[in-house]
């Protein structure tokens, strides 16, 4: 008798251990694929350019001053808003909302894989992009899509937050 309800808790133990692996695995599992990637900066960036003389102040007080309607009127060349994983990016007239799908650690920066957030009812695949960000110091960062390398100045508080 003794022997038999040995056995029983040898199998009752082993099936709760095996229980807990399971249950354990699983929850690491839904515990990763939750979580979202998120963009290495945040906060609005105003791109700067040799057409653009202006330096990072003037810049930032302009986009205070007129809004987006700074880039329309060519005061800045461009806006870039990093928000969690949305970019949104403003130039000239053309505004676009993308999606980050991946993100890549690379020697001096990332490499990041886009996708536009609104799809046109008129194309069927959703079109990625993928461009370098390097953090060149808390204020400036240089983005390369392979073709053209372009610097950005991050525009908000300039104060260490207390």
């Amino acid at each position: 008798m003794h022997t038999v309800w040995k056995a029983r808790h040898y199998r009752l133990r082993n099936a709760a251990s095996f229980s807990f692996l399971i249950g354990a695995t699983l929850y690491s599992f839904c515990s990763f694929a939750a979580v979202a990637e998120i963009y290495p900066v945040n906060g609005v960036w105003t791109a700067i350019g040799p057409e653009f003389p202006i330096n990072r102040q003037e810049a930032c007080v302009s986009l205070k001053t007129f809004g987006t309607e700074a880039v329309s009127r060519k005061s800045i060349p461009e806006l870039i808003i990093f928000t969690k994983d949305k970019r949104y990016d403003v130039k000239g007239d053309d505004q676009n909302e993308t999606t980050i799908k991946s993100i890549n650690a690379a020697d001096g920066g990332f490499w990041i894989t886009e996708s536009l957030s609104k799809r046109s009812r008129w194309m069927i695949f959703k079109r990625k992009t993928k461009y370098f960000l390097k953090i060149v110091d808390p204020l400036t960062i240089e983005i390369w899509d392979k073709t053209t390398l372009t610097r950005y100045a991050k525009c908000g508080s300039q104060k260490p937050p207390i």
